[in-house]
């Protein structure tokens, strides 16, 4: 589905990437988990492209949820898998995702059903880790859509977002959220539940890395499009506060 001009998202439950569209090339905003590849290739054929056309790989962090078919990707096509410097342990992790987060309330049906579906789309099979191209904050990148690169730590230590600025569209990664992953309740922009964060308190502080971006449509990696002004969905965010 195109959601805006050239950017495009494809149905995968909680768990959301993204392809920029320019002139015919591709970039892939994160990767989803390794099941995710026959989705990806069935958009390609819908919108009349196929992997060859994708010539980047860029990641907003290295949690296994957005990185699953990224090495395939690779393997098939050559393109290169971009990351901020700082997610590079990460990558290389086996598993990496906030266990002790989700485990601790696993008693929750909701999250039963993600980490279900987490393991059906092959989160366990995750494939060993290939050659990365690590980038830095306030990079513009050279890949379809120019997107630049804001480092916004605290999900994890190379979290950023990417902003397009033709679009004035935000690929927001899990810097900002519209989904909480732990009661599976939408809602406006927020940051992922603390127990989901590498550091709570920098993650809310790194925030303020955004503010300045002015109207905005944001795309989170869970959750649905938001569009407003982005100091509001900053106060949104940092208005929430996780009970449970």
């Amino acid at each position: 589905m195109e959601l805006y001009p050239g950017i495009h998202h494809f149905e995968t439950g909680p768990f959301n990437w993204y392809v920029v569209e320019e002139d015919g090339r591709l970039t892939l905003i994160d990767a989803g988990f390794p099941g995710h590849y026959s989705i990806f290739r069935d958009g390609l054929d819908q919108m009349g492209r196929s992997p060859k056309d994708v010539e980047a790989i860029i990641l907003t962090h290295a949690h296994a949820d957005h990185t699953g078919f990224a090495n395939r990707l690779q393997l098939e096509t050559g393109a290169p898998i971009m990351l901020h410097h700082d997610e590079l342990p990460g990558f290389v992790r086996p598993l990496n995702l906030p266990w002790y987060g989700l485990l601790t309330r696993s008693w929750r049906s909701h999250i039963r059903l993600m980490l279900l579906h987490a393991t059906l789309q092959g989160v366990f099979r995750s494939p060993s880790k290939s050659k990365t191209f690590p980038f830095r904050d306030g990079d513009r990148l050279k890949v379809p859509g120019r997107p630049e690169v804001i480092h916004i730590p605290g999900h994890t230590p190379g979290e950023v977002a990417f902003y397009l600025p033709r679009q004035q569209v935000l690929v927001s990664g899990d810097t900002l959220v519209t989904l909480d992953l732990m009661s599976g309740r939408d809602g406006g922009p927020q940051l992922p539940h603390k127990l989901l964060n590498d550091n709570d308190v920098l993650a809310r502080k790194s925030l303020d890395r955004m503010r300045e971006l002015g109207r905005v449509k944001i795309l989170p990696g869970h959750g649905g499009p938001w569009e407003g002004e982005m100091k509001e969905a900053i106060e949104s965010a940092l208005r929430v506060d996780s009970k449970y």
